[in-house]
């Protein structure tokens, strides 16, 4: 028994060595596998034992099982096509009538035929259609809520058109407040209403980095216009490097 699988595999070997010989020669990609794969693959060439007709013949149906799938694919599909064409049984899904209804572009009964052509029940298939109705956003029944119910608790008014869990809320609720701009914390600070260091803190939330927040903070300063500064400088009897570089600089 021994003998024969010896045979056996030396059969294969001799029958798909010259196959993989010839497919190995015209891959010019071979070279970029690692030198542990590349050995392998050239063993398949020039089987070193009886051994490996198992794995060549894995191997070999493998390839032509992928050879014939990619040939056949482009012809099976323009097989399809003709059928397809023939047969014109291809509908509409729920999805796609909806829209059609709910735009009023179909009547009722097209709807309902397309969707118990699914297999939906009346009631579920009235469920499907709402479901697929535009709805407002999160952030856009927060909005609502704080106009229609209390603009500092909006929770209570939200939880009649959304189910929000109640860990997720805080989050909620805090991502759609407004804060404080750039532009208003430099103002505040200008005008002496928060210190430096709350100043400072305020950029960080906002997200400046923390080697920016000086020149933050410079800019946020007004310079006077050009012409105001060679009027200053000329009362002061400036040099004329002084009041150009004066202009340079001017808002």
């Amino acid at each position: 028994q021994v003998e024969a699988s010896r045979e056996f595999d030396e059969n294969i070997e001799e029958a798909f060595a010259p196959f993989f010989s010839g497919v190995l020669a015209e891959m010019p990609d071979l070279s970029e596998l690692p030198s542990g794969m590349q050995n392998l693959v050239r063993l398949l060439a020039d089987p070193p034992s009886a051994g490996f007709g198992g794995f060549a013949l894995g191997v070999g149906v493998e390839m032509i099982d992928e050879t014939l799938h990619t040939l056949l694919n482009p012809m099976m599909k323009m097989m399809g096509r003709k059928i397809n064409s023939r047969a014109k049984e291809t509908w509409l899904t729920s999805e796609q009538v909806n829209t059609l209804f709910r735009q009023g572009k179909i009547e009722q009964d097209f709807w309902k035929l397309t969707v118990e052509s699914e297999g939906y029940e009346d009631i579920l298939g009235k469920f499907l259609y709402e479901s697929q109705q535009p709805y407002p956003t999160v952030p856009d029944l927060i909005l609502y809520s704080r106009y229609h119910g209390d603009p500092d608790a909006p929770w209570s008014e939200v939880q009649k058109w959304q189910d929000i869990p109640a860990r997720d809320w805080p989050v909620w609720k805090w991502l759609q407040q407004q804060r404080l701009t750039t532009l208003q914390v430099q103002t505040l600070f200008r005008r002496g209403i928060i210190e430096d260091h709350v100043f400072k803190n305020e950029l960080a939330r906002i997200g400046w980095m923390e080697s920016d927040r000086d020149f933050i903070k410079e800019i946020g300063w007004s310079i006077p216009n050009a012409m105001l500064l060679v009027q200053g400088n000329l009362q002061q009897q400036a040099y004329p490097d002084k009041i150009l570089s004066d202009i340079s600089i001017a808002d």
